[in-house]
Order: structure tokens, then C-alpha cells, then sequence
């Protein structure tokens, strides 16, 4: 349903890559190609509540919703299916390509994050390309650059908690009494407020195996 300026609201979950400039940079060419366009397709594949792809930007997926807010625990499957997701493909390259894991990836090079908002939008078609427009767009993007010590986590905006009716879920599946504070301050945005945690403090990811988690939860330095 749009509201009077012509926007529609929308479910953002953005999963983007964490240290991946540096892996870019510093990893064999060779290696990186193959690495990062088939992490991407099997990130885009994870999306359980099928959402639409607004755009791929380097390395990260917008995925978006429009309509009907996913129910709580929707979401956190999906934070689920993504984390696990990626971390089956890195344990995969431990496998099956063990001397540039130990090269590139053995001291968690490379850390999941994903941004979970909600607000409004306006969808324009560009020479046959969907571009999303709207200040909460923009926040999305934004919040990709944050001032949160964590390799992996999940990022809750205050806009989309503001939107969850079952907070008995949203505690259960978020552990609400461990989610930390953040707020960050955009030029001509203001200021942004959101609650996080790691991916691997929530009740869901206990059955990620430990090596994996190992793996992805040490801060690169």
C-alpha cells in the first residue's frame, strides 16, 4: 500500500561481506574470482523468504520486500540460512582447497554481517533495471559502514523493531537481553539507532558446527 508520497513500505536484509576489500587486495586474482561470484550465488540462493535482489554492490545483496512484514521468526530463519550458508562455502574451500584457505581465509579473512531495516520506498525503472529510491534506501547503504566491533553479526535497525508486534519472539530468537545499542549520524539522514549481536550469541546458530564458528568469529587484525 503506498502512503501520500507514492512509497511503498519495504523488508530490507542486506548480507554483505565483511573484510572483503582487504581480501580483494591482498589474495591471488585467481583465487578471488572464483571465490567471491560463487559466494554470492549461493548467498542469493539462501533466500528463504523469497525476496527480490534490489541490486548486487561489490560485496553485498540487497535484498528487499515489499508489502506484509515477514513475521519475526521468518527473519531469523533467514539470518540463519544466510550465516550457515556462508559458512558451509568457506568450510567447503577448507576442504576442497586447502592451501589458499590456509593462505587467504585460515585466520577469518573474510566475516558475515547482515542489516535488517524497514521503511519506505519508491521503485523506478531505468532502461529496464529496478532502481529503489528513497531516503531509507540510502540508510540501508549507509548502515553497511558502521562503528560495530564484530566480524559477524546481524544489525536490527530501531525502525524495523519499532514494527514487531511479538516481542516474546523477537526475544527468544534475538536473545533481546544480550542485543547491544548502536546509533550512527548521517549527513542529511541524522542520526540512526539499532540494536545488535553476534551471529554466533543467537539460540538458532547452535547448530553451526564449532570448528565453523571458530573459523569466522575471531576479529581479523
Amino acid at each position: 500500500m503506498e502512503n501520500n508520497d507514492g512509497l511503498v513500505p519495504a523488508f530490507f536484509c542486506v548480507p554483505d561481506i565483511t573484510g572483503f576489500t582487504r581480501f580483494i587486495a591482498t589474495a591471488d586474482i585467481n583465487f578471488t574470482k572464483e571465490v567471491i561470484p560463487a559466494l554470492l550465488r549461493k548467498l542469493i540462493d539462501a533466500n528463504v523468504l523469497k525476496m527480490k535482489v534490489g541490486e548486487i554492490e561489490g560485496d553485498a545483496i540487497f535484498f528487499y520486500k515489499t508489502g506484509r512484514l515477514p513475521a519475526v521468526s521468518r527473519v531469523a530463519e533467514q539470518c540463519k540460512v544466510i550465516y550457515k550458508t556462508f559458512s558451509d562455502f568457506i568450510q567447503s574451500i577448507a576442504d576442497s582447497d586447502p592451501e589458499n584457505f590456509e593462505k587467504y581465509l585460515a585466520n577469518s579473512q573474510l566475516g558475515l554481517k547482515i542489516i535488517i531495516h524497514y521503511g519506505y520506498i519508491s521503485v523506478a525503472n531505468i532502461k529496464g533495471r529496478t532502481k529503489l529510491l528513497g531516503p531509507d534506501v540510502i540508510i540501508a547503504h549507509k548502515l553497511l559502514k558502521n562503528n560495530i566491533d564484530e566480524y559477524n553479526y546481524v544489525l536490527l535497525t530501531d525502525k524495523y523493531l519499532a514494527k514487531i508486534k511479538d516481542k516474546t519472539k523477537l526475544r527468544e530468537l534475538f536473545h533481546w537481553e544480550e542485543l547491544r545499542t548502536g546509533k550512527e549520524l548521517y549527513e542529511y539522514i541524522g542520526e540512526v539507532c539499532y540494536h545488535y549481536i553476534s551471529l554466533d550469541e543467537m539460540s538458532f546458530m547452535k547448530d553451526v558446527p564449532l570448528i565453523e564458528v571458530l573459523k569466522l568469529n575471531k576479529k581479523t587484525t
